[in-house]
């Protein structure tokens, strides 16, 4: 064990050194081998050090996707207004597209199959909700405006995130057939435009 390796564990850094190279091997492609003791190995602490802060590799999985959730949603805050609750939905959904672009492989283990069903895993589901309760917000907001509905807001807001949820799978997946409006951000922010006065329409 190198020096540098014990000082951080004793420091208590494990738990982000293990996250730290867990992302490093999600971004290059080499997930599936990944083990708790493998990363141990490449730290250079015991093999059941890990095990201290994560019971097995998928929980460790939930924090990085958890993490993954606190990148978002700092991402989302930095641009809000908080004045104008057309115009927060819109950025708010070119930032969430942009995220998923920036940092696909970590967006696909936040919404993907491999963490399922997420409400075993405590933080990872209370993160997902806060992302949720986010768009809720700025619906309320709206609502109070009369620029959106008063009536089931919360469907009102599952809606909109599934918009922009779709909106960002598409440019991942299908970037050379969706954004055929010169390119993929001006087709995501119509397609955003187009979503946000559909969700106008239920105005009283």
């Amino acid at each position: 064990m190198s020096n540098n390796s014990s000082s951080s564990y004793h420091h208590g850094n494990l738990r982000e050194e293990l996250l730290s190279h867990a992302e490093k091997h999600l971004l290059e492609g080499g997930i599936n081998e990944l083990s708790l003791r493998a990363l141990a190995r490449e730290i250079g602490v015991s093999q059941t050090a890990p095990y201290r802060h994560f019971k097995d590799k998928n929980a460790l999985l939930a924090a990085l996707a958890t993490e993954g959730f606190s990148r978002l949603l700092n991402q989302l805050n930095a641009h809000a207004s908080g004045e104008d609750p057309v115009q927060d939905l819109i950025s708010l959904g070119m930032d969430y597209v942009h995220f998923a672009q920036e940092n696909t492989e970590i967006f696909r283990l936040m919404f993907g199959p491999v963490l399922l069903p997420r409400k075993q895993y405590t933080e990872l589901f209370s993160a997902g909700r806060e992302a949720f309760y986010y768009v809720q917000r700025i619906i309320e907001r709206g609502a109070e405006q009369n620029i959106f509905g008063k009536d089931d807001i919360p469907s009102m807001a599952h809606t909109a995130w599934a918009g922009v949820h779709g909106v960002a799978t598409l440019i991942l997946d299908h970037g050379d057939s969706f954004g055929y409006y010169h390119d993929l951000d001006s087709q995501a922010q119509k397609s955003l435009k187009i979503m946000v006065e559909g969700l106008k329409t239920h105005a009283d």
